[in-house]
């Protein structure tokens, strides 16, 4: 094999391993701030949305629960909840517990709102609850769009890869010194 195959194969290995984790961190990020470093007694809390727009089938609010005095982050303990209620129809509401096991970092608190009925303007409500009290629940609103039309990038890419690996397999075939016959 060629030191162009070598490296060739050694990039489209590296591509097929990182591929599946780069859209875990897409699509669990941080995201857009809406309300940064708002004192809810007794805890200080940070809250962004992602992705960017939000959009009716994938909507996911982060929430930073803080001590107020070091800003340092509490990450055991607490109970996050996060409530959306349309403005439009206040009968459509949703809660939904926020984890850190939803979040990329593990220093946040992640809520994952799936396949919401309607697009249009959106009240969220972040509760915190933990050994040090229950904070006063902190308001937000936000914009949700309809869903995106179908991306076609990761099938390209995906059918890219494909086709790359192909012609390295054809290539490499062609390359192979052929064996003489012994009779």
């Amino acid at each position: 094999m060629s030191v162009k195959n070598k490296r060739l194969a050694l990039v489209i290995g590296i591509i097929l391993l990182v591929f599946p984790g780069l859209r875990q961190v897409w699509a669990h990020g941080i995201g857009t701030p809406v309300k940064i470093n708002v004192a809810s007694d007794p805890y200080l809390l940070s809250i962004w949305t992602d992705p960017d727009p939000l959009r009716v089938d994938e909507t996911h609010v982060t929430v930073a629960v803080m001590e107020p005095e070091t800003q340092a982050p509490i990450v055991t303990g607490v109970k996050v909840t996060v409530q959306l209620t349309a403005v439009a129809d206040e009968s459509l509401s949703f809660t939904a517990v926020a984890s850190a096991d939803n979040s990329a970092n593990r220093l946040l608190y992640a809520a994952i709102f799936e396949n919401l009925p309607t697009d249009g303007r959106w009240r969220g409500l972040v509760s915190v609850d933990g050994p040090t009290g229950a904070a006063q629940g902190v308001p937000f609103e936000v914009e949700v769009l309809p869903p995106a039309p179908f991306n076609w990038l990761w099938p390209g890419i995906g059918g890219l890869v494909v086709l790359m690996l192909v012609w390295w397999v054809h290539s490499w075939r062609r390359q192979a010194p052929s064996q003489p016959s012994k009779r």
